[in-house]
């Protein structure tokens, strides 16, 4: 279990974020604060023919009543997205491959780093995810976002590598991310942009690992909430 704080650059509008990695194909976020009677968690099942999150389940859960499941959207391994939000039936065509979620704090974009041959080599991706409109919230592809290799830095006591990131899906407004050398897993990125209403811009720093048992990960959330929580 990886637990991040998500806030502003300032430290302002702080929340914690509990990623618990099952295996190298399953994540879980679950978005609580500490002493609240409800969280969000969001599972998700990686592909790794296209380095993309190829299922996410979103559930609201609150105390004493039953999980509620708010949305899900599914990859086809292909360019199709398939997405589900109460009633509401939608499908979109991804503009390119591997594909991240910004609102998924970059979670699926930490895990495909490991799979990078060259840490050090230029890449980019696509991103997709909810745009706010007018007239509503649809999921909409926002563009490509480059990453570009700067250096080896230390960061927290540990080693890292830093990279620029930045492009049309982040609306040229990116920032800094930096990966831990040992398990490229994010330790913290900087970006202009936030991810979503509320924030000035984003940051997320690594606060905490813990090894956790799939048994004891259930224990946490349930006992999180106060009632039984999903697993997949």
């Amino acid at each position: 279990m990886y637990i991040y704080q998500k806030s502003n650059w300032d430290g302002t509008h702080a929340s914690k974020i509990y990623l618990y990695l099952e295996d190298s194909n399953h994540l879980q976020s679950f978005k609580w604060f500490e002493g609240e009677n409800e969280a969000t968690l969001v599972t998700a099942d990686f592909d790794w023919v296209t380095y993309s999150v190829k299922k996410f389940s979103n559930y609201h859960l609150e105390k004493e009543m039953e999980p509620q499941l708010k949305a899900s959207l599914i990859f086809d391994g292909n360019k199709k997205i398939n997405i589900e939000v109460g009633s509401m039936h939608d499908s979109m065509t991804l503009i390119g491959l591997p594909w991240q979620s910004y609102d998924f704090d970059f979670a699926g974009l930490g895990l495909s780093w490991r799979a990078l041959k060259n840490k050090k080599k230029d890449f980019y991706f696509h991103i997709a995810d909810v745009a706010r409109e007018p007239n509503g919230m649809r999921f909409a592809n926002k563009g490509r976002v480059d990453v570009v290799y700067k250096k080896e830095v230390a960061l927290n006591g540990k080693n890292c590598l830093l990279y620029d990131i930045n492009g049309s899906g982040l609306e040229n407004k990116g920032g800094q991310i930096w990966i831990n050398a040992n398990n490229f897993m994010i330790e913290q990125y900087k970006i202009e942009i936030p991810d979503e209403p509320g924030y000035d811009n984003g940051m997320l720093q690594l606060v905490e690992t813990k090894k956790m048992s799939k048994a004891e990960w259930e224990q946490f959330k349930n006992t999180a909430v106060g009632n039984p929580v999903p697993h997949e």
